[in-house]
Parts: structure tokens; C-alpha cells; sequence
């Protein structure tokens, strides 16, 4: 998939259905979008958050966390933007006590990472303009402003 690229990770058990959703979507949505597989990939998304765009990473895993946290201090400094969207309660919450995940996910936060627990994305479209906008199973929509890039890890 070429053309800007954002982040947005997932959790294993997501992927297929998450995966669904943005292949369905065909390539004006898919253009946008990147499976995260290296360290191109993410020097892609260092740049993307340089240049003040906004990256989405799906899932809340070890990998999506790190992400976030990374971007989100890079965005710091930029007019970027780092969203992280994930089914659980809070980072790593599948593999971490609750006191831990919540430590965390305070830690990501700090970062200036926005955080929508407990969701899951069920479709994805793009505005007139061009930009995308993200549907979860919570009945929220999120359009976004930026370069969106959405990243999968494996």
C-alpha cells in the first residue's frame, strides 16, 4: 500500500476482523495504510509525526504501546497528533496485571497519546476531502484532521 502511511496497530486477536474492515474499504482507504514491519516502516512514521500529521495506531499490545509512546514524544514537538484505539481496558491488558496496565497506560497518555479503550473499529471511509474518518463498535466516529497512517503489527 503506497502513498502517506499512519499507524495503527492491533491485537492478535483483532487483526482478522479489524483487517476486514480496512481491506473492504478499497484503495482510497488503503493507500493509507500500512502493515508496520520494520524499521523503514517506522522511520516512515517518525517522519509522518515530524511533519505534525496525525498516525492511529490499533491495538494496545506491547508493540502498539511502544509506538505510541515513541510518536507521541515526537509529536511533542510538532502540531502531530497520535491516537491509540484498542478492545481492552487499558495497554498491554492481556498480558499485564490491571495495576500494571493502568500504570501504562497513564505512562502512553503522558506522552500526549489521545486513548480510546474499550473499541474496536468497525468501518473506516473517507471524507469528501479526502481524509478518514474511523467508525467503532461503541457508536463513536473519529474523523481525522491530518495525514491519518494506520499501522498493523504482527
Amino acid at each position: 500500500m503506497e502513498g502517506r502511511r499512519n499507524t495503527h496497530t492491533h491485537t492478535h486477536t483483532q487483526r482478522p476482523k479489524t483487517l476486514a474492515v480496512f481491506e473492504r474499504a478499497g484503495s482510497e482507504v488503503t493507500d493509507k495504510v500500512t502493515l508496520f514491519r520494520s524499521v523503514a516502516d517506522f522511520q516512515q512514521l517518525h517522519e509522518v509525526a515530524g511533519k505534525g500529521g496525525h498516525i492511529t495506531i490499533i491495538g494496545g499490545g506491547f508493540l502498539g504501546s511502544e509506538l505510541a509512546c515513541a510518536l507521541g514524544y515526537k509529536t511533542k514537538s510538532t502540531k502531530g497528533s497520535v491516537t491509540q484505539v484498542y478492545p481492552e481496558y487499558g495497554n498491554m491488558a492481556k498480558v499485564l496485571p490491571e495495576y500494571l496496565s493502568r500504570w501504562t497506560t497513564d505512562k502512553v497518555k503522558s506522552e500526549g497519546v489521545d486513548i480510546i479503550t474499550h473499541s474496536t473499529v468497525k468501518d473506516v471511509t473517507t471524507t469528501p476531502d479526502g481524509k478518514l474518518k474511523l467508525s467503532f463498535d461503541t457508536g463513536k466516529e473519529v474523523g481525522f484532521i491530518y495525514t491519518f497512517s494506520l499501522v498493523y503489527t504482527l
